[in-house]
């Protein structure tokens, strides 16, 4: 009796297990009963399955062969090792599915492989859907990594190419170690096709390096075809982190050649531990490097080492390396804009080579920078939020630079708590909150630079005996039309204690060299310098508004408030100024302005206070 048992009992196990290989998982057919096979297919016409397999890779191939067709739902029951890459075509010819989705039925599940190549390559799929949560539904619990250091162009964890649209990946985390700076984890390809790779999503992922000791050159990257360029791509809400190359130049997102109407918002980009560079390196955020239009770049976090920009993003003195948190260069691109996001919570020490760290840095655009919500740059109140540490050298910190051809509005912007030191005090550095060079029409309105509450909110805190340290709360020498109105400069102190009278040491609420200008309605604050500086008016050691223009240009300085600057030096002989115009023979105008409470603390006669200088024109 036992042994007829027994064979009835091997009997069922083999059917079973036939069944199984036939139809995949248990062989009931039934999700809800949990399969143990990788890969399992169902479509609504074709083969409809279940059908088993033991890679993506195989499931991608039975789909191109169209053994599955219509709306295809691919699961990931158990993790997968790809030897080669899952390539899923395009639908019309052999292959003939409405739509495929891609998601685990566990949690914990990875999709991997070592592949000089895309691990995942959608190769001109539509409406593909890889979504990391659980049968769809709660957190991120896919890992999809590609461990390859490849440099080979390509190398990649997901890329679409060939007219790859309406695909979206969400909810996974993607992992890659790409060498390549052609490629990133995820790649956005050229097409043979006629429209580019275009309306691809990429929301809600954890975006990182396969492993720290091999972290990519690109996390992101686009690179189009000319005539049918990568357009309308969507990142948004995906946390990106440690993945800078500690000795390549490389980047987060990285938006090149023929790439265009794209939107990036509500990211974080942060590093979880200190940052330990190989190599004098450029590191980049976001970088949009193109001739597209229409960049949407709004409430994404720069910094810290966690979302939000939490804690801080510290990055050691080991070598010198230039930062942008945006850097946009899309050469007189049109629907540019920038609203809502912060940058904050960084300790970026250098060297010793002069170098530069920039929050917002856009050239030859027509932008909107903050017009509808203001960007944050460092912090309203307190100090310290961004650090930036020059080293051996002289750096310079810039809030926003625009730089060109275009017309740029800059609006409603903070730029606060920041401190510019340096390993050796006797090397002085730079500061400029707003920058413009362009060539076009530039509007800079309701911005606040510094805080109206914080005293030392923009402190560049070298002594500086040696080489000359220079702060400007706006900064122009565009040769277009320039209005700036209505900002707040407050609370800026350069650090410098140097005792050479020739020293040109300096901080100053706004200066112009160029252009037509409208400067009215700023408010200008709590400027503070203790050198010898006695140089006058353009290089004087302390101005609230400094115009000094030589092109036949109207200008117009109206309804400023200017007071409580000072220097402090006790023997210091040179000039403390309100305002200083010194334009062409255009009739121009300065009137309306409020200046008061200008000091010194000097013992020496030659030591002047002016309200208003008046030079030239």
């Amino acid at each position: 009796m036992k042994k007829v048992i027994l064979t009835l009992i091997s009997l069922i196990l083999v059917q079973a297990l036939a069944m199984a290989q036939y139809t995949g998982g248990n062989g009931r057919g039934d999700f809800s009963l949990g399969y143990t096979d990788p890969v399992v297919v169902t479509a609504s016409s074709g083969t409809t399955g279940p059908t088993a397999y033991t890679t993506l890779k195989a499931a991608f191939d039975a789909i191109n062969n169209g053994t599955h067709q219509g709306t295809v739902t691919v699961t990931i029951n158990a993790s997968t090792t790809e030897a080669a890459s899952a390539v899923l075509t395009a639908t019309g010819g052999t292959a003939n599915y409405a739509s495929v989705n891609i998601y685990p039925t566990a949690s914990g599940l990875s999709i991997s492989g070592n592949l000089a190549a895309p691990l995942i390559d959608l190769n001109g799929a539509d409406y593909v859907t890889i979504d990391g949560r659980v049968n769809q539904s709660g957190e991120i619990n896919l890992t999809i990594t590609n461990t390859s250091t490849s440099s080979t162009d390509g190398t990649s964890t997901i890329r679409f190419i060939n007219d790859a649209c309406n695909n979206t990946v969400k909810y996974s985390t993607v992992k890659g170690s790409s060498a390549s700076s052609n490629s990133g984890i995820i790649y956005f390809s050229t097409t043979t096709g006629s429209t580019g790779n275009d309306n691809n999503t990429i929301d809600n992922n954890n975006i990182t390096s396969a492993a720290d000791a091999n972290r990519p050159l690109n996390a992101i990257y686009s690179f189009g075809t000319a005539a049918s360029e990568n357009s309308n791509i969507t990142i948004s809400h995906n946390n990106i982190y440690d993945f800078l190359n500690r000795g390549s130049t490389s980047r987060g997102i990285y938006l090149y050649t023929n790439t265009t109407s794209c939107t990036i918002s509500d990211n974080n980009i942060y590093e979880t531990t200190p940052f330990v560079p190989t190599a004098n390196t450029t590191y980049q955020l976001l970088s949009i490097y193109n001739t597209g239009n229409d960049f949407s770049v709004s409430g994404n976090y720069f910094g810290g080492n966690s979302p939000a920009c939490g804690g801080t993003w510290t990055k050691t003195n080991a070598f010198d390396n230039p930062f942008y948190a945006m850097h946009l260069n899309v050469e007189n691109g049109t629907g540019i804009s920038v609203q809502g996001n912060t940058i904050k919570n960084f300790s970026w020490s250098n060297s010793g080579i002069k170098t530069v760290w920039s929050g917002i840095s856009v050239n030859g655009a027509n932008v909107n920078i903050g017009t509808t919500t203001g960007n944050t740059i460092g912090q309203p109140t307190g100090n310290g939020s961004i650090t930036f540490n020059g080293g051996d050298s002289q750096g310079a910190v810039f809030g926003i630079s625009v730089s060109g051809g275009g017309t740029r509005n800059i609006e409603n912007n903070q730029i606060g708590s920041i401190t510019v030191a340096g390993s050796n005090a006797d090397k002085g550095h730079y500061f400029i909150g707003i920058s413009n060079s362009e060539t076009g029409t530039t509007n800079i309105s309701n911005n606040t630079i510094g805080s109206e509450t914080t005293p030392n909110s923009i402190d560049l805190t070298s002594t500086s005996a040696v080489d000359d340290q220079q702060g400007w709360g706006i900064y122009n020498d565009g040769t277009g039309s320039v209005t700036i109105s209505g900002n707040t400069i407050a609370n800026l102190r350069n650090g410098s204690t140097n005792s050479n009278p020739n020293d040109v040491s300096l901080i100053h609420g706004i200066i112009s060299w160029d252009g037509s200008n409208i400067i009215s309605d700023n408010t200008i604050h709590d400027l503070t310098i203790a050198n010898a500086n006695s140089n006058a008016f353009d290089c004087v050691s302390a101005a609230g508004i400094l115009v000094s223009v030589t092109t036949a240009a109207v200008q117009s300085i109206t309804g400023n408030t200017i007071y409580n600057l000072s220097n402090t030096y006790a023997s210091f002989a040179g000039n403390v100024i309100g305002l200083y115009y010194s334009g062409s023979a255009m009739t121009s105008t300065v009137s309306g302005n409020f200046i008061h409470s200008i000091s010194l603390n000097s013992d020496n006669s030659a030591a002047s206070i002016y309200g208003i200088i008046h030079k030239t024109g």
